[in-house]
């Protein structure tokens, strides 16, 4: 029985399991910006973790600002750090800009975003290749040609409302599917894009304000898959204001590997590392496990089972945790400490 646990464990180690592959919350200085601010083709320097692949400005150096403030959305955490501002104006900010993660070759990567369109300023009345402001990329830094999983927008009701998009790729005879609900400017909305680079074509989907947080998948209608081209790596997500991009608010990205890991209420990832931590012993085999750190102060724990429910909180100066009321299974233990937060993956036999 012991083996099976531990190579049950080496096993849900080897996945993305209630982990962002990328949290951005934007917890960036105000003013600010990301993605850079040269003029030129590409700033592979960029500013705050964000770089621009593609710039086609021929006059100043137009930004994508930094925002005070946060969205937020019922059932998720609450959100950290500020925001950021597409301008929706295409003649003097044109820029391309994306933040890098780990490379993945994953079968399919997720990522979801709250997006507050604030008004018509821009937008087409047809989904094109004009209108797409969010994607994968498949590379990071100054060069990003390879995109999947584009997000796109356009104006319906003559303008008292929009409509989001979703298209698998960036080559072929593109079409956009349409999600098929009226949007309302001046709202917060939760977005989740999936895209599945196994498929032949590829196919993305498209949820709003969807069902399940952290849960199960739940099943969608706007799917995609009009591109031919391929798409070999999950390397960056990329955002871009152009000629149809819409005038917005963007706030608490996420990306990863499963519906879970971008919609998991209460999980995100490492963001900031708690000095000296460690979590044993693991698997937990006398119903308590201890938290070291290097400063052992007060610290907020919160353990989730694999559904994204919470099972147990608790805020404690003492390292032991009991867990003996929980079943044998596999959990994610949040930690929270002097302002620091992380997450790890924990086995109960």
């Amino acid at each position: 029985m012991k083996k099976l646990y531990t190579l049950l464990f080496i096993a849900l180690t080897s996945f993305s399991f209630g982990q962002t592959a990328l949290y951005e919350g934007f917890d960036y200085t105000v003013p600010g910006f990301v993605g850079g601010n040269l003029a030129t083709t590409s700033d592979a320097v960029g500013s705050n973790n964000w770089f621009t692949h593609s710039n086609t400005a021929t006059t100043g150096t137009g930004t994508i600002d930094l925002v005070t403030g946060s969205l937020s959305y019922p059932g998720l955490a609450t959100s950290t750090g500020n925001k950021i501002l597409l301008p929706g104006a295409n003649a003097t900010t044109p820029r391309d800009i994306n933040r890098g993660f780990t490379a993945s070759t994953a079968n399919a990567y997720y990522y979801s975003l709250l997006l507050n369109v604030i008004d018509n300023t821009q937008l087409s009345a047809t989904a094109s290749g004009n209108t797409y402001f969010m994607s994968f990329g498949g590379a990071s830094g100054g060069t990003v040609t390879s995109l999947g999983g584009r997000l796109a927008i356009a104006s319906t009701n003559s303008g008292a409302n929009y409509r989001l998009s979703i298209s698998n790729t960036s080559t072929g005879t593109l079409t956009y599917t349409e999600n098929p609900v009226d949007l309302n400017f001046g709202t917060t909305y939760l977005v989740v894009v999936k895209y599945d680079r196994s498929a032949s074509p590829t196919v993305a989907s498209l949820w709003v304000n969807p069902s399940n947080l952290g849960g199960t998948e739940p099943a969608t209608t706007v799917t995609n898959n009009s591109g031919t081209n391929t798409f070999a790596t999950f390397a960056s997500i990329c955002l871009r204001n152009s000629s149809g991009t819409p005038k917005a608010e963007i706030d608490e990205i996420r990306v990863g590997e499963t519906w879970a890991d971008v919609t998991t209420p209460n999980l995100r990832n490492n963001q900031n590392a708690i000095a000296g931590l460690s979590v044993f012993p693991n698997p937990v085999k006398n119903g308590v496990f201890y938290i070291n750190t290097d400063a052992n102060a007060e610290r907020t724990v919160t353990v989730f089972d694999v559904l994204g429910k919470q099972v147990l909180n608790t805020t404690t100066s003492e390292s032991a945790i009991n867990v003996s009321n929980l079943t044998a299974g596999v959990y994610m233990v949040q930690i929270s400490e002097e302002g620091n937060t992380a997450t790890k993956k924990l086995v109960i036999e």
